[in-house]
């Protein structure tokens, strides 16, 4: 045991003198500072110009509306219809929403005869695309607030006849007493738990780090197959039995996935990300030990250094756009099974995940072990 733990040192301190590796450790807290600063300007997935004809109080309050409230969405507002054309045809914004005059009326007329001659809000789109889709929603969600009150009192008016002679101010104010209020939606962390209102607005934007992470854990381990390799051909495990190699290969591995992974759970924690700490320790463990006999297979599907050299960046590519790291593509379901980030991703909140990972192990050690014996590969 003395002898085991001295030279897990001495390998442990081979790997810092490694530039690739102290490259790859270097790369987490870039990634995650680089992230937090990006999360902290005014950033979005689209920019909307928003825009009025005229000066409507009522579209004035959903303007305000839309642009205080924490969203995938950036809005910039405009002092003129034109203004907001201009953003969108020199590609300053993805879209323009504009507000009829008079909107309230608009309103009322649109709500009598829901025509498309009678719609109060004009939309303008560089190209038509699934997140400027989505936006729609948004904004059909904030006027419906107010289209609300308008059906509200048209119903009234056309079925309860009792309320005749009962004025619209005391309808509203009944209305407005027992409305539904709150969010449909909140945005929570792992756990379930709601972030504050100001961390809401830059956690879309963080949310990929931790998939980021699990792909520089599989970056390290690669790493470590490359050194790995390279020491085999240099002559360093020659006294070791092929039938034991094994041990030695996994043994590369986990000291530099151990590494790896500690720096990621820091930059996790340090980034807010990190859910219950017992569960962010199973789950890395698990992931750790995955990460490790992946690699160790491709290491000996590759066999060479320049094979897994090659294979290293195809890899990258795949897991990004494969593995649920910034969208989830339900027609890429099996190939995501195959790569181990899928299960760290999906395994900080879905214990299925979790209890799979001991089985996609199982099946990695299953798969090594027939390479070594029908293809005759150490």
């Amino acid at each position: 045991m003395k002898r085991l733990v001295k030279w897990s040192l001495l390998l442990n301190k081979r790997l810092y003198k490694k530039t690739m590796f102290l490259l790859i450790l270097v790369l987490i807290p870039v990634l995650v500072l680089g992230y937090g600063q990006l999360a902290r300007e005014e950033s979005g997935v689209l920019t909307v110009a928003l825009a009025q004809k005229g000066d409507d109080p009522m579209a004035k309050e959903i303007m305000e509306e839309l642009k205080a409230e924490s969203s995938l969405i950036r809005y910039i507002l405009c002092k003129s219809p034109e203004e907001a054309k201009k953003l969108v045809n020199e590609s300053k914004a993805n879209a323009a929403w504009i507000f009829e005059d008079n909107l309230e009326e608009a309103v009322y007329r649109f709500v009598s005869k829901p025509t498309r001659s009678n719609a109060f809000i004009r939309v303008l789109e560089g190209n038509s695309n699934t997140p400027l889709r989505l936006a729609r929603e948004k904004l059909s969600g904030a006027v419906f607030s107010h289209c609300s009150r308008v059906f509200y009192l048209q119903y009234l008016r056309e079925n309860v006849p009792q309320l005749a002679d009962t004025p619209d101010e005391t309808l509203l104010a009944y209305y407005d007493d027992f409305a539904a209020s709150g969010k449909l939606f909140e945005y929570a962390n792992a756990e379930g738990e709601a972030g504050d209102p100001e961390s809401q607005k830059t956690n879309y934007l963080l949310n990929p780090v931790r998939g980021l992470l699990a792909i520089v854990i599989v970056l390290g381990g690669l790493a470590a197959a490359m050194f790995y390799i390279s020491d085999s051909n240099a002559g360093t495990f020659a006294l070791v039995p092929i039938n034991r190699r094994w041990a030695v290969e996994f043994a590369c591995q986990l000291i530099a996935v151990v590494n790896v992974s500690v720096v990621a759970l820091a930059a996790l924690l340090f980034g807010g990300l990190a859910g219950n700490i017992a569960r962010e320790i199973l789950l890395l463990v698990l992931y750790a030990l995955a990460v490790c006999l992946f690699c160790m297979n491709v290491r000996r599907f590759c066999r060479s250094l320049g094979a897994v050299g090659t294979a290293l960046p195809l890899l990258v590519v795949i897991m990004l756009a494969a593995c649920p790291v910034f969208f989830d593509y339900g027609s890429l379901r099996y190939v995501q099974y195959l790569l181990p980030p899928t299960y760290y991703i999906n395994g900080a909140y879905s214990d299925y995940f979790l209890l799979l990972l001991p089985v996609y192990i199982a099946v990695l050690v299953v798969i090594y072990a027939l390479q070594g014996k029908l293809l005759r590969k150490d």
